[in-house]
């Protein structure tokens, strides 16, 4: 699937989730915590209003090929949380994994092949570069 097909493709699921179930972000966070105590660790400061700028600013990154450029947000905010919040890939993983299910769970019987190949794609796109950026030899240089 092209990029700019999952990206029109995880755009139209989220645009029927929020119909759906409207603000999705407090089940989101609790699917996230229950998945990773060391994200809830690293969270547990975080108010509603700081989880809901975090889940538009992965949503940003799910519906837009922007971020991926050369130096561009992706790599920041990468090594920003890297550097200021000790976030893990493992954190990410399980993030995307609460956000999908959500999803999922939001759209019922009318998730399908064609969204979950979608997300698929789109979450990779993101690992490749967390994976990237969090290798252990680069976390011990600095």
């Amino acid at each position: 699937m092209s990029s700019e097909h999952s990206i029109d493709v995880v755009t139209e699921s989220l645009a029927k989730c929020g119909e759906r179930a409207g603000d999705v972000v407090p089940a989101v966070y609790e699917r996230f915590f229950a998945l990773s105590e060391e994200g809830l660790r690293v969270m547990d400061h975080a108010d509603q209003h700081m989880q809901g700028r975090m889940f538009e600013e992965v949503v940003g990154l799910l519906i837009s090929d922007e971020p991926f450029e050369p130096a561009g947000y992706l790599d920041w905010e990468l090594d920003n949380h890297l550097s200021a919040y000790n976030a893990t890939a493992a954190m990410y993983e399980a993030f995307f994994a609460a956000i999908v299910e959500t999803v999922k769970d939001s759209l019922g019987s009318d998730w399908s092949d064609r969204y979950a190949s979608a997300w698929h794609d789109r979450i990779s796109l993101i690992m490749q570069r967390v994976n990237v950026l969090h290798r252990p030899e680069r976390q011990g240089a600095r």
